[in-house]
């Protein structure tokens, strides 16, 4: 299957990203709208994960006092085991390849994930919309 990334230009793409991260996170995990879709509060960077040219995944970063922190990575269930969350995290990473301090709070059941992609654990475990939550800071 073919997948392709890009970042998000038009407001037809956002709202694709939007769509996706409703799916994955306020119907699939049970997140409060209120709490996910806080979109209009921040300034971020949007990308786009498309599988035969259907939108799939999505993902953001921002910049934070802390550095540049990845967020609200998701993929559509159907979508899963296809590569598309690694490719968005590397396609991210290297499109903030001069960036220091790049971080992200990966759910608890991802960690492993992330670290394979290198990332490391810090701190202790807290919880975000009661989900467990680590800290990780990318080591390269």
């Amino acid at each position: 299957m073919k997948f392709d990334i890009k970042i998000v230009e038009t407001d037809k793409e956002l709202q694709s990203c939007l769509s996706i991260r409703r799916d994955v996170f306020i119907i699939e995990q049970k997140i409060p709208e209120s709490i996910e879709l806080d979109d209009h509060k921040i300034d971020a960077k949007y990308f786009l994960a498309t599988l035969s040219e259907k939108p799939v995944g999505t993902a953001r970063y921002r910049k934070t006092d802390f550095g540049i922190k990845l967020e609200r990575f998701a993929v559509l269930e159907n979508a899963r085991n296809f590569g598309v969350g690694k490719a968005l995290v590397l396609f991210i990473i290297n499109y903030l390849k001069n960036e220091k301090n790049i971080y992200l709070n990966a759910q608890k059941s991802v960690i492993d994930f992330y670290a394979k992609l290198g990332f490391d654990s810090r701190g202790d475990i807290f919880f975000e919309a009661e989900i467990p939550h680590q800290k990780m800071v990318f080591s390269g």
